[in-house]
């Protein structure tokens, strides 16, 4: 009589395959003394059983309807009822090193199959249950469990920094928080041939974003995407919390700009500038309602002169909306910049920022934390039957409007995002070394800029570009 053996292992650490090797050889001798020819071999190594994931070697075996199965124990073959039902459609012998035969052909050894195939589920389900409340437990503890992130390693059982990525995750947040875009950050990265935290050989925005939005990165753990603890206080850590809050406010601000992919900002103000120039309409309070459209950058149009040649006008910046305000684009930078610079070089200028308050930030934190506490609290509460479907809205309403509350105090009381060395007497030489898209940046930390119109063929006029401080 022919037969098949069937082995597997749901873990292979070494990937040599030792297991399913060992299990083989004792299926060939059970074979032997049964008097079976094996005619096949069906192996499946590091896959589980119980993951729901297909089984290749198993499911090749149902196909080819064996008369036969040798197996180094039950478990092997199968874990779940489902499955058995599958062999149990077979109609054939089981026979298995360990734990004898199942005669699949009768009712009683359909029943005993049955019933060892439920306490083996049963089995795996209870491993997963202990599994999740232990990753919890360590989570919140703060005990780090699984492969380290980017910018950490291990040293035997330890957890320390990764010196050289924790520095390159530093320099990204740092020009972040000055302004830079994400992808300038990328382009510099590649250029140094930094290695990337994925399998990927070069940086993207994406990537980067998703690596600096790690709560793990200021010590904090997170267990199916929320933080539920912090590691202890002498851990290693990349970022501190307030630098980790900030980074947060700046990635996450859902007015954040980001220019077309592949694409960098070439012009200061396009985008920037506000359109100045009223219809004659009237607000509520009996104010002039200016068109408030967005400038964009447009190539100088072609003239005639009044010899009769024609004449190519400067790039220019055009109103989107009424097309009925343009300016030259060299005049407004020059003008824009001399003030924003100017107004920096002066010695208060660091009173144009946000400087951050730090008991204001720790008592907005420790307001998010208690309410976070208090929605789990009212979770839990309906989980137990204690409240009902409406108390548990009316309440979660609450609660949720005083988080984004708290969020918008700890976004207050953060420090502005502007390079702290563009304040003072050097301002204008690091002005001018800023790329393009943090100089951008700055202007939209720091100023409205509206542009008036002039009336067509005049002179530049200075007074008809507006700029306004926001604090």
């Amino acid at each position: 009589m022919d037969c098949v053996i069937y082995t597997r292992v749901s873990l292979d650490r070494t990937g040599e395959a030792l297991a399913v090797a060992r299990q083989e050889a004792d299926c060939r001798k059970l074979a032997k003394s049964l008097g079976l020819r094996v005619t096949q071999v069906y192996t499946d190594n590091d896959i589980s059983a119980t993951s729901g994931k297909v089984r290749p070697g198993f499911e090749t075996m149902l196909d080819a309807q064996p008369t036969a199965i040798i197996a180094w124990h039950q478990d092997r073959l199968l874990r779940l009822t489902r499955d058995l039902e599958r062999v149990i459609a077979l109609n054939v012998p089981v026979y298995t090193v360990t734990a004898g035969t199942l005669d699949l052909t009768t009712p009683a050894g359909r029943a005993v199959a049955r019933t060892v195939a439920a306490w083996s589920q049963y089995e795996g389900e209870q491993k997963a249950t202990r599994q999740v409340a232990a990753n919890v437990q360590r989570a919140a503890s703060g005990v780090h469990s699984g492969r380290v992130g980017y910018g950490y390693r291990r040293d035997g059982a330890a957890v320390v920094l990764h010196d050289e990525e924790a520095a390159t995750i530093r320099a990204a947040v740092q020009r972040v928080l000055d302004g830079d875009s994400l992808r300038s950050i990328c382009k510099d990265l590649d250029a140094q041939h930094a290695p990337t935290p994925g399998r990927g050989a070069k940086w993207n925005s994406t990537t980067l974003k998703q690596l600096l939005l790690r709560p793990s990165l200021a010590g904090l753990t997170v267990h199916r995407g929320q933080v539920v603890g912090r590691t202890p206080a002498d851990s290693p850590r990349v970022l501190d919390e307030d630098t980790h809050e900030r980074i947060k406010a700046v990635l996450t601000d859902p007015v954040r700009r980001t220019a077309p992919a592949g694409r960098e900002p070439k012009y200061l103000l396009g985008g920037i500038a506000r359109c100045g120039r009223c219809d004659g309409t009237l607000d509520d309070a009996g104010e002039l309602v200016p068109c408030g459209g967005v400038m964009v950058r447009a190539v100088g149009r072609w003239t005639r002169q009044a010899n009769g040649n024609s004449k190519r006008q400067p790039p220019s910046y055009v109103c989107s909306e009424c097309y009925r305000v343009r300016r030259k684009q060299d005049h407004v930078d020059a003008l824009v910049e001399g003030i924003v610079v100017g107004r920096l070089q002066m010695p208060d200028a660091a009173q144009l920022f946000t400087q951050g308050d730090p008991a204001a930030l720790q008592a907005a934190r420790d307001t998010l934390e208690a309410i976070d506490a208090r929605l789990a609290n009212a979770a839990d509460m309906f989980a137990d039957g204690t409240i009902d479907p409406a108390q548990l809205a009316r309440v979660t309403e609450r609660l949720r409007a005083d988080r984004a509350t708290a969020a918008a105090a700890v976004d207050k009381a953060l420090p502005a995002a502007v390079p702290a060395e563009l304040v003072g007497a050097n301002a204008r030489q690091v002005w001018e070394a800023l790329p393009m898209d943090s100089k951008r940046a700055v202007l939209q930390e720091l100023v409205t800029v509206t542009i008036l119109p002039s009336g067509s063929g005049k002179a530049f006029d200075p007074d008809t570009v507006q700029v306004h401080w926001k604090a």
